[in-house]
């Protein structure tokens, strides 16, 4: 298992890596340093990431910053494009495994989201995709996804077969999204602490306003909080994975439009940040099996933390009261929708009881 999950090719670093592992070192923040030279924080983004070239301005600017010499990352520059153009060579957009790739792509959702922009040609279309994944190849392409495959933790619908293009382009964009989020350094013992305000959100009934305390809550404990739609093909509802060895990431696609689904997705990854991942590794332990081991415990922490065992024992006493379900639900601080969750899943009520006491969204 690798020590970073990343889609970069590694034997074609930009010197965006370099600038990273510099920005570490020296504790700057990326807003910092694109005021500093005099970037939008979109455009540092893209030198970071590879797709914007390093222009002598910028190696000026980054000298001046670092010491460094502008010189030097001007060579790094030039490193980087020449390894690239030797990876692109073998690109043939005319090649089956080509065209069938950008088939199994949910490109159209991937446009329709702004993930990317449709292009006029095919060929612009496939430059387009390789840059979203930032892959000079499909060859670098598969062999990042296998890996990713490996790392990260999935739920998935048990009744529907995922599809890898669909699930790896929203894996990427949840990267892309989590890069944007300034965190602390992850601080496990500060997650699990700030789970009772999480828990608190939940009785938030508003997106736009849960969702930024919800990120501010998390980032504070090293936690990026990314939420995704996900495209045509990607039964995942949620993902965990470490970005860095300092930033976690927990991604959720909001698919399933209610809030007793959304925030139990939301604890069921917090149980495996906080329980499964490995010691020796920055990358959690994967489980695309809903009934493994790891999937049940993090069940269990997702329901525990929502509903504490001395509120869940209450349960089969409110089953049949409207108002009993409200008492409980004030009681626990969380959503009445979330009680009725519990109730329907323990099939103390039937699916379609109480269903108006659930928050109902739309994208």
């Amino acid at each position: 298992m690798r020590t970073e999950l990343t889609f970069s090719p590694t034997w074609a670093v930009p010197p965006g890596r370099t600038l990273s592992d510099l920005l570490a070192a020296k504790n700057i923040s990326c807003d910092q340093l694109a005021t500093s030279i005099e970037l939008s924080r979109d455009d540092l983004d893209e030198l970071l990431g590879g797709t914007a070239q390093l222009t002598e301005h910028v190696a000026h600017r980054l000298d001046g910053v670092f010491g460094t010499g502008a010189s030097f990352w001007m060579r790094r520059e030039e490193q980087y494009r020449e390894q690239l153009k030797g990876l692109r060579a073998g690109v043939d957009v005319t090649h089956t495994k080509y065209t069938q790739w950008l088939k199994d792509l949910p490109f159209a959702d991937m446009v329709r989201f702004g993930w990317l922009e449709a292009g006029e040609s095919t060929a612009d279309k496939l430059a387009t995709c390789l840059s979203f994944f930032d892959v000079p190849n499909l060859d670098v392409w598969n062999r990042n996804y296998d890996e990713v495959k490996e790392a990260v933790a999935f739920r998935i619908s048990a009744a529907h077969a995922a599809s890898m293009p669909a699930t790896a382009a929203w894996l990427r964009q949840g990267e892309r999204e989590s890069a944007r989020l300034e965190c602390a350094p992850w601080n496990p013992e500060a997650f699990s602490a700030s789970l009772a305000a999480v828990r608190s959100l939940t009785r938030t009934k508003a997106p736009e306003i849960f969702i930024k305390e919800l990120q501010t809550l998390c980032a504070a404990a090293g936690v990026a909080v990314a939420i995704v739609r996900a495209p045509s093909g990607c039964r995942a509802s949620g993902a965990t994975f470490f970005s860095s060895p300092d930033k976690a990431v927990l991604l959720l696609s909001f698919r399933f439009l209610t809030d007793d689904q959304f925030w139990f997705s939301f604890f069921h990854e917090a149980g495996h940040l906080l329980l499964h991942r490995n010691a020796d590794s920055l990358i959690l332990e994967t489980s695309e099996d809903v009934t493994s081991k790891q999937e049940v415990e993090a069940n269990e922490f997702a329901t525990d933390t929502l509903l504490p065992p001395e509120f869940g024992r209450r349960l089969p006493e409110v089953a049949s009261d409207f108002k009993a379900i409200m008492r409980l639900a004030r009681d626990a601080d969380i959503a009445p929708g979330i009680v009725v969750g519990q109730l329907q899943h323990r099939g103390l009520v039937r699916q379609h009881h109480f269903n108006n006491l659930k928050v109902r969204y739309n994208w």
